[in-house]
């Protein structure tokens, strides 16, 4: 049973992670081109480091995931 849940929990993070990684990488697109129509630049750059904020914790808790035995 606890395996069942840490291997959940393995994949319910890195699922997570290629999510934000791709939220990422739209959002230096819309940065780099002035914006996405709806947000202007400032707010995107401030939307990027929230992300990348939040990647860096998810890859902390898959980390712990990991090593925890």
């Amino acid at each position: 049973m606890n395996s069942e849940i840490k291997q959940r929990a393995h994949n319910k993070a890195f699922s997570k992670m290629l999510t934000l990684e791709r939220d990422i990488s739209k959002l230096k697109l819309d940065i780099r081109t002035g914006g996405d129509g709806r947000l202007g630049v400032d707010l995107l750059k401030t939307c990027l480091s929230s992300t990348e904020k939040e990647l860096q914790t998810w890859q902390y808790i898959a980390k712990l995931i990991e090593t925890n035995e």
